[in-house]
């Protein structure tokens, strides 16, 4: 058997698609997986559009996101995406293809040998699980496998295979394969350090869960959902976990951290216990100084990874348990005596009443949309089971914060490395992978222009997906930075500092995709319902102000309660828990 055909047989196994790039290096895998029964490729206008939707198609679809580009640019291309999954913790296999052994080169002071080579495995060792070059064809299927099982076991990620094209096409067979045995570590969960908790719970009048990722990767949403009906405490979904949530539960403090609410803030920072469960509490959500994060509270941190237990973020825990989140929140079940503190629960429904994110004067906005109007209608016209795909910036900042989450919907993006131009590419492994589920992607103008040619493919492959531009005229974000730090002297952020950006819907038109403009508040209800209902693929432009803010917002070196606009020393003191 063909080597190639080896490769795509067993691929097979794991996806319905791959996303590719094509080149000289990849024809034999790509030829072999197109004649393979059951999998389908998904060729790219850019091979960073492949890796962004295979990111999504992992995302959506509980299989795996396979990536096949050939070497050199072809693969410098795909490493967006590659990064994406590894920071968000999301399996994938990329499968970059490589001169034949003979033009590798094996002086490392040589720059190059062979064309367009690269040693790949090397350059992307700090972002994948495992990286590694085959040049023996009896270890295909040892590579495979472990690729497959690192990237699906412990903390999810990325692995790559650097596959020279002289071995994709020598002849092998099942039989001379070598095979790897996977050797599962499992962690111990030290029932003193479930003790420890208990005992500091029962204590506790003001606990708050933290909800992150983890919790999502060791797919434990009833052993969450159990704990928090029994203790009725207050909870914090992070931007990862927020659609787990409805936001009018009565328990859910809200978005914290430095673009999120007020009143989800000062309950962090009134509260005087964080159970962290599978969150690494990253700058956006602590701010800048760790040591004005939730200065009251006892901090209990348990993670499945034990690097993020070693408090580089400057935050310093009080217990820290290495284990898979769904194994501690079993025995915490099992455990722990729960108080219920009523008059907590009632704080945090006062500072939610008192700050709601959408302040009435947004209504009275007459020329442009208000962000906060826009994305608090749009969730009340998706429905149930959409899937939701904000980009990155002001528009991502928008979602989290104005969105109200009320229905069991899929709500996701590349939170950690968050690339401009994620969501439009990654709508397209959404809709692969979830085919009966509607998709929306949410994307600032900004952003579009950076993966604009998958539009192509969304209109080739005739994918109903609906996209939300949010048109500010450039990079929003980045002009409230420059606003607050360097007195508006922009830079590269709008047209008048030198940022060119095209009319879209013409461009959207050019590619055969309709368009549709909300303009003001008028039509906006009645836009939307449009757009969600339209049968095909269309961009509805949403016009705002250009000057339009990010509010609120707490400033670099700020303790999370001490937001802009600033309240007075006198209210903020008001609502502190001494």
């Amino acid at each position: 058997m063909k080597a190639s055909d080896l490769i795509a047989q067993k691929l097979s196994k794991y996806t319905d698609y791959v996303f590719s790039g094509q080149g000289g290096s990849v024809v034999h895998i790509l030829d072999s997986l197109n004649k393979t029964k059951g999998i389908k490729i998904i060729p790219s206008q850019n091979e960073q559009g492949a890796s962004l939707a295979a990111d999504a198609y992992s995302r959506t679809s509980g299989k795996l996101g396979i990536v096949v580009t050939t070497s050199g640019p072809g693969t410098i291309n795909a490493l967006q995406g590659l990064a994406c999954s590894y920071y968000d913790s999301i399996p994938a296999l990329y499968i970059s293809g490589a001169p034949v052994r003979g033009a590798l080169k094996k002086n490392k002071n040589l720059r190059q040998l062979g064309f367009q080579e690269m040693e790949i495995q090397n350059i992307v060792s700090s972002f994948t699980k495992y990286s590694t070059r085959i040049i023996d064809v009896k270890k295909i299927y040892y590579e495979i496998d472990k690729c497959i099982f690192l990237a699906k076991n412990g903390r999810p990620g990325p692995c790559m295979i650097d596959l020279p094209d002289d071995i994709q096409r020598m002849e092998t067979n099942e039989k001379e394969q070598e095979l790897f045995k996977p050797q599962a570590n499992k962690l111990f969960l030290d029932s003193n350090k479930v003790e420890q908790v208990s005992k500091m719970i029962e204590i506790s009048k003001r606990p708050v869960f933290i909800i992150g990722n983890g919790v999502k990767i060791s797919k434990c949403r009833e052993t969450v959902d159990e704990l928090l009906k029994i203790s009725k405490s207050p909870f914090a979904p992070t931007w990862a976990t927020f659609d787990m949530f409805r936001s009018d539960n009565p328990q859910n403090i809200g978005s914290f951290g430095v673009y999120a609410t007020r009143h989800g803030n000062f309950a962090i920072q009134n509260s005087d216990l964080l159970l962290i469960l599978g969150s690494r509490l990253n700058g956006t959500l602590i701010g800048s100084n760790a040591k004005l994060f939730a200065p009251k509270a006892k901090k209990i941190q348990i993670d499945i990874d034990p690097a993020e237990l070693t408090e580089e973020n400057g935050l310093k825990t009080d217990l820290k348990i290495n284990c898979d989140v769904k194994d501690f929140l079993t025995a915490l079940n099992k455990k722990v005596k729960w108080n219920f503190n009523k008059s907590w629960l009632d704080k945090i429904q006062q500072l939610k009443k008192k700050y709601p994110i959408i302040q009435d004067e947004y209504f009275n906005q007459k020329k442009f949309v208000n962000p906060y109007i826009f994305f608090d209608t749009l969730s009340n016209y998706t429905s149930e089971n959409d899937i939701i795909i904000p980009d990155a910036s002001a528009n991502l900042v928008w979602t989290y914060q104005a969105y109200n989450v009320s229905k069991k919907q899929n709500i996701f993006t590349a939170l950690n490395h968050s690339p401009m131009g994620y969501s439009v590419a990654a709508s397209i492994g959404a809709c692969l992978g979830s085919p009966k589920n509607n998709i929306i992607a949410i994307i600032g103008d900004g952003s579009m222009q950076m993966n604009i040619q998958e539009l192509e493919n969304i209109k080739s492959l005739k994918l109903p997906i609906k996209i939300f531009m949010i048109n500010n005229k450039g990079y929003g974000m980045v002009k409230q930075t420059i606003d607050t730090w360097l007195n508006k002297k922009y830079v590269g952020c709008d047209e008048k500092s030198g940022l060119s950006l095209p009319d879209f819907q013409k461009v959207s038109k050019s590619y055969g995709i309709e368009t549709v403009e909300i303009n003001n508040h008028n039509d906006l209800k009645k836009k939307i319902e449009y757009t969600l209902n339209y049968k095909g693929p269309l961009l509805c432009d949403v016009k705002l102000d250009p000057d339009e803010k990010i509010i609120p917002k707490v400033k670099a070196g700020s303790p999370l309660h001490k937001m802009l606009p600033s309240l007075n020393e006198e209210e903020i003191q008001s609502n502190m828990i001494e």
